[in-house]
């Protein structure tokens, strides 16, 4: 059964505790908040340690984090930081890691703060590192032994034990063919970002084909897709809301990314979300247009969540 979770930003606490509180009692299944240095966010860790607290029954992660560096996130801080929210939380953490973008503003911004922003082939190199790093830690009953092309680690451990054994979920979010084989390598779920549901059903008979390469069962990965939704009331006029939803992100009327967004009232969108399952998605991400107002996150909940 294909699972509905939402993603929230911003810096407004008061906003985001009551976002938090509504998606998790209508019963969406996951909750993430976003983590980076940018204007638009807090610092995504000491943010996920109160949605844990302040929720109950949704999981909830970061929308996703980084491990290209150790000026990021090195490895050892990321697996503490995680147990950290999986006993706070219950065991309710997934791990959400991203490879970077690949357009140079997304490198500015990182050097922009003195952290280097390798090439692609590195970043993916490193996650791919980090990930053994982190499960590694997260399994040690004693001391962790790891050398490898970007860290050493002798005798290292953390405590305590994860909540969930043998440790949080960890996704990875891909498009490429090279982030994607890593994914078939060591993910336990992966993420496609503003796609149509042809291109996801692409992309996802490629995965699967590299899964089956590695010796995994095609179902033993989640697959999510990541969309904006605009939910409108029934006879509510859907054109003024898509144009303005366009103007608010700086695009054009025939702009890609609005053929991946969700729009209308719950038949319609219920319909499109048919044809993401159809193409192999268990899960979606969603960002609903009017965050943080509640009214398009009630909207979706009583006309496609429990309809």
């Amino acid at each position: 059964m294909l699972t509905v979770g939402v993603q929230t930003w911003g810096t407004d606490v008061a906003a985001l505790e009551r976002y938090w509180a509504a998606a998790d009692e209508l019963g969406f299944a996951r909750i993430t908040y976003g983590d980076g240095l940018g204007d638009w966010t807090h610092d995504g860790w000491t943010m996920l340690g109160a949605l844990a607290v302040l929720t109950r029954r949704a999981r909830i992660g970061p929308a996703v984090t980084y491990a290209f560096d150790a000026s990021s996130h090195h490895p050892s801080w990321l697996a503490k930081r995680a147990l950290a929210v999986d006993h706070l939380s219950s065991g309710r953490l997934d791990l959400r890691l991203a490879v970077g973008a690949e357009a140079a503003d997304a490198a500015r911004a990182w050097l922009a703060h003195g952290i280097r922003y390798p090439g692609a082939a590195e970043r993916l190199q490193t996650l791919e590192e980090s990930i053994r790093i982190v499960r590694g830690l997260w399994q040690a009953d004693r001391g962790f032994e790891h050398r490898g092309p970007r860290y050493e680690l002798r005798g290292a451990w953390l405590g305590p034990a994860p909540v969930q054994r043998p440790g949080p979920p960890i996704w990875i979010a891909a498009m490429g063919p090279r982030a994607l084989a890593v994914t078939a390598r060591c993910a336990d779920g992966w993420e496609a970002s503003y796609v149509a549901p042809e291109d996801f059903a692409r992309r996802w008979q490629h995965l699967a084909t590299l899964l089956m390469a590695e010796g995994r069962a095609v179902d033993s990965l989640r697959r999510s897709v990541e969309l904006d939704a605009i939910v409108t009331g029934a006879g509510e006029a859907l054109e003024p809301v898509l144009a303005r939803f366009g103007t608010e992100r700086g695009i054009d009327s025939d702009h890609p990314l609005l053929n991946t967004v969700l729009a209308g009232e719950g038949k319609a969108i219920a319909e499109r979300i048919a044809d993401y399952e159809a193409a192999g998605a268990t899960d979606l991400m969603l960002g609903f247009a009017d965050f943080p107002s509640t009214r398009m996150l009630e909207l979706f909940a009583a006309t496609v969540l429990h309809a």
